[in-house]
């Protein structure tokens, strides 16, 4: 089970959410978006949302490494960056997160890399 702080870091900085909250539905922690018009969420336990989210971050733009080079059955390391090395507007920098829970990885990698647009 993912960190809920991470996930709502990720749903508030990557995907700019705001007025996120959790709630709970038979298939474990919701985190949700209160934007006035629009109601979205996604559960990081289901696949198919976590694909979604982490596809409207990601996009084109962003490529995302899991474990690249590491030998470690319970350890992750997931590195985030910007798919045009060559542009000016985009950081060369690239976002690296370290731990045993791969979506808080996931989700801190991402935060990182947002953080290097902004």
């Amino acid at each position: 089970m993912t960190d809920s702080a991470k996930a709502i870091a990720f749903a508030t900085h990557c995907l700019k959410w705001a007025d996120v909250s959790i709630a709970e539905d038979l298939e474990g922690a919701l985190f949700c978006s209160h934007t006035p018009g629009e109601i979205r969420n996604f559960n990081p336990d289901r696949a198919e949302d976590l694909e979604d989210v982490l596809q409207e971050f990601l996009g084109k733009r962003c490529f995302i490494q899991i474990n690249r080079g590491t030998t470690s059955l319970f350890h992750w390391c997931v590195i985030v960056g910007w798919q045009d090395g060559t542009s000016k507007s985009v950081s060369t920098d690239h976002a690296q997160a370290e731990g045993e829970d791969l979506l808080d990885c996931i989700f801190d990698a991402c935060v990182q890399a947002a953080a290097l647009t902004e």
